[in-house]
């Protein structure tokens, strides 16, 4: 990998973004993004019992939010991710992405992505290796990439 090319650890509650050093064995750390509200219990994020609903027969049925807000709070994350990597790449900080990050998180992901930014993606690994240490994580990430 070059020097240009930006590495994404990912899950629903935090990223950090990496970018290895030439010549070095070390990783040099971009940006971290925390999103504390997706790891929060769904009762917590919902501010009051579900509204209700006057049926013609003349009972009350509670309403059920359309989407479960840990959901929400997750996608709100993931723009915010696809986000800094837009402005990264407007600004030419990389030219190539590795995605590393669970995988029902990177389609959540990719789904939010802008397009040039998609295309600069060289390589996906479907696994959660954020709360791994970083010589663990280079080493698992040169197998798995070099195997492609």
């Amino acid at each position: 990998m070059n020097s240009s090319t930006w590495i994404v650890l990912a899950d629903r509650t935090t990223a950090r973004l990496y970018q290895p050093q030439e010549g070095q064995r070390d990783w040099k750390l971009i940006a971290e993004l925390a999103h504390p509200e997706s790891r929060a219990k769904e009762m917590d994020l919902v501010s009051d019992k579900p509204g209700r609903v006057q049926q013609s027969a003349g009972g009350r049925a509670a309403m059920e939010p359309p989407t479960p807000r840990k959901k929400v709070e997750s996608e709100k994350f993931a723009r915010q991710i696809a986000k800094t990597l837009y402005d990264a790449m407007a600004r030419n900080a990389f030219e190539q992405l590795v995605l590393v990050t669970p995988p029902e998180f990177l389609g959540l992901l990719r789904s939010v992505l802008e397009e040039q930014v998609e295309r600069r993606i060289v390589a996906t690994v479907e696994k959660d290796y954020l709360h791994l240490d970083s010589p663990e994580v280079r080493s698992r990430l040169a197998k798995q990439i070099e195997a492609r």
